[in-house]
């Protein structure tokens, strides 16, 4: 019985024709090869969001981490911290990805405080196997695009 059942897991992982379906389950990000970056874009920002994309949390989309029993956003200050840069070089750097729709920076209230989430735009990295409602407003105008027609009707039922 247990030969079986180590055959068919092992057919479900590997085809001779297409080869090993490696880590399917193991964390990463997506990205699109026919969405651009933004124009003016430096190369040094495109690889500093993609080291940023490894601290993607779950399948939300925002940067954060897990904190004080809670999932927690990075500030500012905190993601200058994972691509090795200064308080001050950290605001700038936010300050352009902003500009330019890669990361978009939400206040979100928790009781009496306020905490900025930073989101990162899913055209440039994704991760989990699905859009949700939620990403989806935050970054419609921008996948606009990129979106078939159908899904964004979808999505306009789903919010009422």
């Amino acid at each position: 019985m247990r030969e079986v059942k180590k055959q068919r897991l092992i057919a479900k992982k590997f085809d001779p024709g297409k080869g090993y379906l490696w880590r399917n389950r193991g964390g990463g990000v997506k990205s699109f090869f026919d969405v651009p970056f933004p124009d003016g874009m430096s190369m040094i920002d495109r690889g500093r969001i993609a080291t940023l994309s490894r601290y993607i949390w779950g399948d939300t989309n925002m940067l954060g981490y897990r904190g004080f029993g809670r999932i927690k956003p990075y500030s500012v200050e905190g993601i200058g911290k994972l691509i090795d840069l200064t308080p001050g070089q950290a605001e700038l750097f936010v300050k352009r990805m902003i500009k330019y729709t890669v990361i978009k920076a939400i206040p979100v209230r928790f009781g009496d405080t306020i905490e900025i989430q930073h989101y990162v735009n899913p055209l440039f990295y994704f991760v989990g196997p699905r859009l949700s409602g939620n990403l989806y407003a935050l970054f419609h105008e921008e996948m606009e695009k990129y979106v078939p027609d159908y899904i964004k009707e979808a999505f306009a039922k789903s919010d009422k």
